[in-house]
């Protein structure tokens, strides 16, 4: 097995020590082992940040910044989540009811910093900070997002709305793990035979599978088949084979794609984390991107489902409007 699926994790690590960045803990920090052995990245982590996945122009090509650059360029978190309240998805009604406020968007408070310095992207490779799409990728990319009824609006009955508002699937990326608006969570659990990598965000959970080959099954699972395995002081997850709803729900993975994981504990309160999308439907060359977590509050459950009241106002709404166009107002 690790001969055949270590290629991309091995190439992965290659480019991150290419491209100067660091998977490395401190000299002084000796990284924790389970009591059966192995790395231990267990518990709750957050991974939110201002780095975006891509690099702004802004930044002039410059992978790291120091502290009075990314304060100079960024635009302050209040402002920032200002903006999302008074703007798009996040702007208050009459047209947009039910739009969030401040108080719960969490976008971070910084660019995310490894090694000491602020990085400007979270691609590390290609080293322009941009993804390598190839020229009809992301018409397909939004072909594919297109199938999937998140955007179906509805009334007639609560199957009639998205599927986020049903609960069922929620705007985050959890495979690979990037920063969103809010609930940027996730929770490692290992045991000698299993890893679960369980996401706050609608509860997703990985059942990722330690030392074992891919297997050959006849329908695709929800999350995708995840093996992984040890190497050093890191785990590595590998995951294919994505439930074709869930491959078009997430921002950058066809149904072909390999993504490799890896989960480094580099101080007791921190990981680097960093994934690798192999993917040659949608882009020219597989590429790498990588971003710190922080040991995280507890985890809550992402019940949204649960006494959803504005279900429930949605439809009584839509059977209003219903009989006012009836009566002709």
């Amino acid at each position: 097995m690790r001969t055949k699926h270590r290629t991309t994790a091995i190439a992965s690590l290659i480019i991150v020590a290419l491209t100067g960045s660091s998977v490395f803990a401190a000299e002084d920090f000796m990284p924790p082992r389970t009591s059966f052995g192995v790395p231990d990245v267990q518990g709750v982590w957050n991974y939110k940040t201002r780095t975006g996945l891509e690099r702004a122009d802004v930044y002039e090509g410059a992978l790291e910044v120091d502290e009075a650059t990314m304060l100079e360029k960024m635009v302050s978190t209040p402002d920032f989540i200002a903006f999302l309240e008074a703007t798009g998805a996040e702007a208050p009604g009459p047209e947009n009811v039910g739009g969030y406020n401040g108080f719960w968007i969490t976008p971070g408070d910084a660019l995310a910093q490894m090694n000491g310095m602020y990085r400007t992207s979270l691609i590390v490779d290609p080293p322009d900070g941009k993804i390598p799409w190839k020229e009809e990728g992301q018409a397909l990319r939004r072909s594919q997002q297109e199938d999937l009824p998140m955007g179906m609006a509805e009334s007639d009955g609560p199957e009639g709305r998205t599927l986020s508002d049903r609960c069922l699937i929620s705007f985050a990326s959890t495979a690979p793990f990037m920063s969103s608006l809010y609930n940027n969570h996730m929770q490692i659990v290992q045991s000698p035979t299993h890893v679960v990598l369980l996401a706050e965000m609608v509860h997703n959970a990985r059942i990722v599978r330690i030392d074992q080959e891919f297997k050959d099954l006849p329908y695709e699972k929800w999350l995708g088949d995840s093996i992984g395995y040890y190497e050093g002081d890191s785990l590595i997850v590998q995951t294919k084979d994505f439930n074709p709803w869930q491959v078009d729900k997430e921002r950058l993975v066809s149904e072909n794609v390999l993504l490799t994981e890896r989960f480094t504990r580099v101080a007791g309160d921190k990981l680097h984390y960093s994934f690798t999308i192999d993917d040659p439907e949608l882009y020219t060359q597989p590429w790498t991107a990588e971003m710190p977590m922080y040991t995280g509050e507890d985890l809550y459950e992402y019940a949204c489902h649960e006494g959803n009241y504005a279900m429930r106002a949605i439809l009584a709404g839509a059977r209003r409007l219903e009989a006012d166009a009836a009566n002709g107002q």
